[in-house]
Parts: C-alpha cells; sequence; structure tokens
C-alpha cells in the first residue's frame, strides 16, 4: 500500500514537470501557395499555431473557424495584432478551442491594414442610409403619437446588426465589438411616448402656414433621434478603423484523426464484507481494471474525469475473520464494476460494488454484490497506429 502511494505521489510530480514543459504545435500558412499545413489536416484535441508570412502594412489578421456542416456561430474567432510601434513580416494565431478529430472546418482568414480616410467615409454614409431606411419604415404618424413597429430592444438589436454588416469588413485595431447603444438612445427611443401630438403646432419648431403640424414634429423627434444614433456610429467607426484587404477560405478542411485508447487501471482497494458476520468487515488487494469515460477530455473535462470502470482483483488468498475464503465469479477472482473519478490524470478513485464468492471451510459457498472503493494508476493503452491521441 505504501508502495502504491510512493508511486502515486511519483507519478503526480512527473505530470507537474511535463504539463510545464507544454508545448502547443505550430502549423503554416502558404499566403503564395494557397495551403494551409502543407495540405495535410491541422491538429485536432489539441491547442495549436497558425503561423505565416504578411506583407508589412497588414496590422490585423482575423481568423474565424466553425464546423463545416453548421454556422459561424457554432464557431470562435481569433485575432493577431501587430505590436504597436512595430512592423511585422509574419503573424501568429493561437488557436485556443481544440477541434473535434476526423471532422471538416470552415477556416476564414482576413487580413487587415489602416484604411484610408475616404473609405471611412464611405462605410458611415452607408450605414448612415441603412439606419434611417430601417427608422423610416417602422415608423407611422398617428395621432395618438409616433408609433414604431418593433419594439426599443428590438430596435436596438436591428441597429446594432445594421451597423455590424455595414463595417463586415473593417476592424478596430484592438479588434473591440461594438459595446452597443448607449442609454442616451434608449431614453430618446422612450421619449417618443411622451409627445403630445394634439400639441404639435405649439411643440415643433419651423411650423409654417398650411404644414402638417403633427408631421412637423414628428420629423423633428425623429432627426434628433437619428442624430444620436449618428453620433454613436460615428463614435465606433474612428479614423483608426483597419480595413479588409485580403482574405484566404478554406472550405470542408479536415482535422487529425485520432487513435483510440483504453485506460487501464492498477491499483489497491478494499472490499467490504457483512454477509455472515457479526459485523462489518474490509478484505484488501490489488486489483486491475479499464475505465471508459464518460466524455473527451479536450473538450469536458470533468465528464472526461468520469468512467465506468470494472476489472477484478488480483489476489486469491483473501479471507475474512471466519477464515473463509474470498473469491469471485472471474478466475476464481472478485469481478468489481462502478464509477470512477480520475485525477491529475493519472490517478484514479473507483467506488462501486463487487461480486464475490465466500467459500466456507465445510466447501459451502455464497455468491452476494457488496460495495468496494478503491484507488489506482491509470495507463491508457492505444488501439491503433500513427498520432497516439
Amino acid at each position: 500500500m505504501k508502495k502504491l502511494f510512493a508511486l502515486i505521489l511519483i507519478s503526480f510530480f512527473s505530470l507537474k514537470i511535463s504539463l510545464a514543459q507544454e508545448a502547443f504545435s505550430t502549423i503554416n500558412l502558404d499566403l503564395i501557395q494557397n495551403q494551409l499545413n502543407g495540405g495535410m489536416p491541422i491538429p485536432s484535441e489539441e491547442k495549436f499555431y497558425v503561423r505565416g508570412a504578411i506583407p508589412s502594412k497588414v496590422e490585423l489578421v482575423k481568423l474565424t473557424i466553425y464546423p463545416s456542416k453548421k454556422s459561424p456561430k457554432a464557431g470562435y474567432t481569433y485575432f493577431w495584432k501587430v505590436p504597436f510601434g512595430y512592423q511585422e513580416l509574419a503573424f501568429q494565431v493561437l488557436v485556443e478551442e481544440p477541434l473535434r478529430a476526423n471532422q471538416d472546418y470552415h477556416l476564414d482568414f482576413g487580413f487587415y491594414q489602416k484604411a484610408g480616410y475616404q473609405e471611412v467615409e464611405e462605410v458611415r454614409e452607408l450605414i448612415h442610409d441603412n439606419l434611417s431606411t430601417y427608422l423610416s419604415t417602422i415608423t407611422t404618424i398617428k395621432r395618438g403619437g409616433i408609433k414604431f413597429e418593433d419594439s426599443d430592444e428590438q430596435i436596438l438589436a436591428n441597429l446594432t446588426r445594421i451597423l455590424e454588416a455595414g463595417a463586415y469588413y473593417f476592424e478596430l485595431p484592438q479588434a473591440q465589438k461594438f459595446p452597443g447603444f448607449s442609454d442616451l438612445t434608449r431614453n430618446k427611443l422612450v421619449q417618443r411616448k411622451k409627445l403630445k401630438m394634439g400639441k404639435a403646432k405649439f411643440n415643433a419648431t419651423g411650423v409654417e402656414e398650411g404644414d402638417n403640424a403633427r408631421a412637423v414634429y414628428a420629423r423633428q423627434y425623429l432627426d434628433e433621434l437619428e442624430q444620436i444614433i449618428f453620433s454613436e456610429v460615428d463614435q465606433y467607426l474612428s479614423t483608426n478603423l483597419l480595413a479588409r484587404v485580403d482574405e484566404k477560405i478554406f472550405q470542408n478542411y479536415p482535422t487529425e484523426k485520432k487513435s483510440t485508447s483504453i485506460p487501464l487501471n492498477v491499483g489497491y482497494g478494499a472490499i467490504s464484507l457483512t454477509q455472515g458476520l457479526s459485523q462489518q468487515e474490509f478484505v484488501t488487494g490489488p486489483y486491475a481494471g479499464v475505465s471508459f469515460p464518460l466524455g473527451n477530455r479536450s473538450f469536458t473535462k470533468f465528464m472526461s474525469n468520469l468512467s465506468i470502470s470494472s476489472g477484478f482483483f488480483l489476489s486469491g488468498n483473501m479471507e475474512n475473520s471466519l477464515n473463509e475464503q474470498i473469491s469471485g465469479p472471474f478466475l476464481d477472482r472478485p469481478l468489481y464494476v462502478g464509477l470512477g473519478y480520475s485525477f491529475f490524470q493519472i490517478v484514479r478513485l473507483n467506488a462501486g460494488g463487487t461480486f464475490i464468492t465466500s467459500k466456507g471451510q465445510n466447501g459451502g459457498k455464497t455468491d452476494y454484490f457488496t460495495p468496494f472503493v478503491g484507488l489506482s494508476l491509470e495507463f491508457k493503452l492505444w488501439l491503433g497506429f500513427g498520432n497516439k491521441r
């Protein structure tokens, strides 16, 4: 028992050292050959870097990855930004969320450089026009006031979508996302509910003879609302905007296949005995078995630590206080089944039940199922060849 715990302690410190020295693999993007990782599948079930050469004017690289059969919302976006004050001829993006093995992915690389003043002005004008058109479409002027077809929350969400769609080919230097419209816009939307259209001719400015006072009053409100919205849009679309100047898209690109492994457990356990005894007893001994994890460690660490475990005790010399031999249905050895939980990836605590046979000195046998608990070291048996992951 002491030797087992010493082995566990040594293995734990070995694991700590190996984790500290963990290095991520790197694949290359060749812009000239339009080739990723030399045409080979990209890494799966691990973090990895994507590296490639870029022109000196490129300041930002954006990588979006998602499963080919799903929408971009099911994936992740990563950025590389040139360090302040430097010119780089290569980028390196860390893909932090592991990809699933033997699946196809869509990879979209975008390359950005500083946008010209004219480009920024054109995108602002386009977004202004689209926002104004949207507001006009949902607006109705009635005797009771100004009515919008959408709720305030829907309006804010749609305004944000229009902005993001119009600025799709642009990014800020630090890849900041639009934070949403401020309370100033929200309060202005709420204000329309308090407008008194019956007093429009007194509240509206610039009403001339023959004018529709309600229409003038409503237009005045809408102009003020648009001005607030446009100001927030312009604040976001600063002069530091970066424009997308090139892109490389890889569709249905495969990931590496991973060979299957079976976790083998070798440990020491205790079986609880009560059958025919005056009080509870325990018999102990080494055991060996296998575990079937309930998840993949790369994606669900907690569930991957849980397992269904099964195996048998190795000793055939276990006896209780009545000198009855404790055996079982497998090679006259107790057979266990239960749940296991892994610690530090190499130590597994198992708990469950054991099928045992109690053999009395008179030759009689009693079969029953009884609890057990055990602690084991875990080793992985790889099934297949090549990459042992």
